[in-house]
């Protein structure tokens, strides 16, 4: 029988992760809000900055929080290079073209780091020299605590970003109607590009992340794909206080049903979340609806 502080442990590593996990979904849903393109690589995007951090870490004895930034660089560069030489041809094509063009984009990042890292997965150490904190029966995690920490200020500067910059303003005018935003001088090709960089530097920030905390290899797009749809499609497409909250939802469901049925039953929990909310209520909890025409 599993005891309640066990059980009290499981459910605060479910939140810490829940953290991580809205950050990713966080990219996923700004691409859809903005652009209305269902980015089937936003998990190899993801995947792509652990192995940043990986390989930072492994070679040059990088801090991975220096990865990290790292990968929040390099994956900004490749989403704007994805937007100029792929998604500016079929972005306002329909939904159907932009997602075969993704899918071949992921099957590539998923061979080529096959091709170059190996099969086996890898992660890296987050040494910070402190103990875990305390709360009743409860242990935080240091690692654990520092990447949740990170992911939800990422999360908020998002936000922020959004909120209080005149390029954020921009942005969310696209996304609520880019007729009349092309109309009033914006220029709704250059909020693409940014758009598609500032949803990759995200997953990228979200895989060095969960390289401290969980093994990385070439397949974990598939996965980290269907939890960040989850997260987004839980929390409600276009609110970030959804996202924080999906995230948090699922990340303690994970980590319970695996205390229960075992690791391998996580994904199967994910899906399962995923569907129910998709039956009985497909505008999540907060959602405010996607991209505008």
């Amino acid at each position: 029988m599993v005891s309640i502080d066990l059980l009290a442990q499981t459910v605060s590593n479910g939140i810490l992760l829940g953290g991580i996990y809205a950050l990713a979904a966080l990219g996923l849903s700004l691409i859809f809000g903005i652009m209305d393109v269902v980015n089937l690589a936003h998990g190899h995007l993801l995947m792509l900055g652990g192995y940043v951090a990986i390989v930072l870490f492994t070679m040059a004895g990088l801090s991975p929080l220096v990865g990290m930034l790292a990968a929040m660089l390099v994956l900004f560069v490749i989403g704007i290079v994805l937007q100029r030489a792929l998604l500016e041809r079929v972005v306002d094509e329909g939904i159907e073209q932009p997602i075969l063009v993704l899918f071949g984009v992921a099957l590539v990042f998923q061979n080529l780091g096959q091709h170059f890292l190996g099969s086996d997965a890898q992660s890296t150490e987050l040494t910070l020299g402190l103990g875990g904190l305390n709360l009743g029966s409860v242990l935080l995690s240091p690692s654990r605590t520092v990447t949740f920490v990170i992911a939800v200020l990422l999360v908020v500067l998002t936000w922020l970003f959004l909120e209080y910059t005149s390029t954020g303003h921009a942005i969310r005018a696209t996304s609520q109607n880019r007729a009349a935003a092309r109309y009033v001088g914006i220029d709704t090709d250059r909020i693409y590009m940014l758009t598609m960089g500032i949803g990759a530097a995200l997953a990228g920030a979200a895989g060095s992340l969960l390289s401290m905390l969980f093994p990385i290899d070439p397949y974990v797009g598939w996965s980290y794909l269907l939890k960040s749809f989850a997260v987004v499609v839980l929390g409600g497409v276009g609110s970030i206080i959804g996202t924080l909250v999906g995230g948090v939802i699922l990340g303690t469901a994970e980590n319970v049903t695996a205390l229960f049925l075992g690791g391998s039953y996580r994904d199967v929990m994910t899906f399962t979340i995923f569907l129910l909310v998709l039956l009985l209520k497909p505008e999540g909890l907060f959602g405010t609806g996607g991209g505008g025409e």
